[in-house]
């Protein structure tokens, strides 16, 4: 009889996790690693000794000539651990559970942290091979160019930071999306929108999620990558812009970036690794999902608010200078922000918090087998009651507390706007706090309730039937003519999307609507509010009559 033991491996001995060591023997083999690395060193090479060349033809010290280099090194450097490493890894965990490799690797004695952590590295370990093989050529241009140490760790700091994030998104999509070419192309599209939509966003009072990219540490450490004399100009442009002041606290921002990334990097990490524990569990638990919606409000507010009264976090201002400016716009004497802009602010506040409250309802909501399974368990456990935080438990008390919480947050930002030194004399009544209460509270308890009790298929063609369909035909009938567009703006009311726009146009004082609009969009939002209302109740009632009739179903 064998009484050997089954090893367990640690979870932080990555050189010893099997499928680590795996995806090492599968991904570095001579001939694959061979041709990945001839690419990375010839294109690297090329990009070094071609900027390098430029500039010494331009004029530039040979110092100077160094510094060019490295951000064009930096670029492909990326492509290769952002855009490849996260679209490989997702693509990789997808056919490890086509192929039934994912059944087998659940039979493994090892942690769910150690499972985790072994496909983390081990998908991507050719892109981190390839990336160390151009690292020479920044090096070498680092140490010529003489750029200081507090220059370029911080930055290298984030680009990898930045690289677990992107590989732990790429992981997770590959673990909920079934289809390869889906998971694939859903890991590409949200780093390349993180670097292209994220930053626009980041322009209307949304701060913190440009802290999910390198773009504000690079900006930070670009002084000391440049060469001298364009060093100089963007470190004097620097000293004008803004620090990163999270409730009026100075934090650098290599610090708040990195944290920033780990409270993601750690959210992800758990949702992994319960699904992992139990396959057929959500992917959070109700009150992770809670906390971790309250820490993004946070996050959202601490950056926003001190940057309102210096006129920072206003559109116009950012815009008119672009990252790199030297003079801001807004010192000049005659600047002021147009009150349009706090208007669209606010309702832009409002819907990313509705699309994040709807992620996560879409997380915690259990479907009709969970509950099953789950009043099976109690049953034969001798319970007559779902524990309140298991997973076939009910959410609708936490989409509550979230949607409360998601209006208190945009209550608190647009106050801040609205009562701020650059619109005297308006204040937000805190009736207002009601309104936004009512948008949040009404899509969230529709959509928890269709979800929970109708499943995802009907919540998708009430997406695309109420949601899409009819701001598709009001773009159409305001485009033809004048004279349609109160008619329109009726049916934009009528998609969910458009409460918090409506909110924030309706209700605050400093909002002003063009003549053609003045009674139509007032009148939309109401009544849309009070359908959506009764929606609601009615929905909730539907869900509890269904989660009643699964308690009493005979097994």
């Amino acid at each position: 009889m064998n009484t050997q033991q089954p090893i367990v491996h640690s979870a932080w001995n990555i050189r010893r996790n099997p499928i680590f060591l795996r995806y090492c023997q599968s991904r570095l083999r001579p001939q694959g690693l061979g041709i990945a690395l001839l690419i990375a060193l010839l294109i690297s090479g090329f990009i070094y000794f071609l900027s390098r060349a430029i500039a010494l033809h331009q004029g530039l010290a040979p110092m100077d000539a160094e510094r060019v280099t490295i951000l064009p090194l930096l670029v492909f450097q990326a492509l290769i651990l952002f855009i490849m490493g996260t679209a490989l890894v997702s693509g990789g965990m997808t056919a490890e559970k086509d192929e039934g490799v994912i059944d087998y690797q659940r039979l493994i004695p090892m942690s769910p942290l150690s499972k985790v952590l072994g496909y983390l590295f081990g998908l991507p370990v050719r892109e981190h091979v390839m990336v160390l093989a151009t690292l020479p050529f920044t090096i070498r241009a680092l140490w010529v160019g003489q750029v200081e140490m507090s220059s370029w760790l911080p930055l290298y700091t984030v680009f990898f930071t930045s690289a677990l994030t992107y590989h732990l998104t790429g992981l997770l999509t590959g673990t909920v999306i079934r289809n390869r070419r889906w998971a694939f192309l859903a890991s590409i599209g949200i780093v390349t929108s993180l670097y292209t939509i994220v930053p626009q966003v980041a322009k209307f009072g949304l701060v913190f999620f440009k802290y999910l990219t390198i773009h504000p540490v690079l900006a930070e450490c670009l002084p000391g990558i440049l060469p001298r004399t364009a060093g100089a100009i963007v470190a004097t442009g620097q000293r004008i812009a803004p620090t990163v002041k999270f409730f009026n606290l100075d934090f650098p921002e290599t610090a708040f970036t990195v944290f920033c990334q780990g409270g993601l990097i750690l959210t992800f990490i758990v949702m992994l690794c319960r699904r992992w524990r139990k396959q057929e569990s959500l992917l959070l638990g109700k009150v992770w999902a809670t906390g971790f919606f309250v820490w993004i409000q946070l996050l959202l507010l601490g950056n926003a608010l001190p940057m309102i009264d210096p006129g920072n976090l206003f559109p116009s201002r950012a815009l008119a200078g672009g990252l790199f400016r030297i003079v801001p716009r807004a010192t000049s004497i005659d600047w002021v922000p147009q009150p349009s802009e706090a208007v669209a602010m606010s309702g832009i506040y409002g819907l990313v918090t509705l699309l994040i409250l709807c992620v996560l309802i879409s997380i915690i909501t259990p479907g009709e087998d969970i509950q099953i399974r789950g009043w099976r368990r109690v049953r034969k456990e001798g319970g007559n009651s779902l524990p309140i935080l298991s997973d076939a438990a009910t959410a609708s008390g936490w989409v509550i507390l979230m949607a409360l919480a998601g209006a208190l947050g945009w209550y608190v930002f647009t106050q801040a706007l609205v009562e701020s030194r650059w619109f005297p004399g308006h204040e937000l009544p805190l009736r207002v706090l009601g309104i936004f209460t009512l948008v949040l509270l009404s899509f969230a308890v529709c959509y928890h309730s269709l979800l929970e009790a109708k499943g995802g298929k009907i919540v998708g063609l009430a997406v695309i039937f109420i949601g899409v369909v009819p701001m598709m035909v009001g773009a159409v009938l305001s485009a033809t003519h004048e004279r349609l567009i109160p008619a329109a703006s009726w049916l934009f009311g009528l998609s969910p999307s458009s409460g918090p726009i409506y909110a924030a146009i309706v209700e605050l004082s400093i909002s002003e609507l063009p003549p053609n609009l003045a009674k139509s969009v007032p009148r939309a939002f109401y009544f849309w509010q009070a359908i959506a209302f009764l929606t609601a109740a009615w929905l909730a009632t539907q869900l509890r009559a269904a989660r009643k009739a699964i308690a009493t179903k005979e097994d």
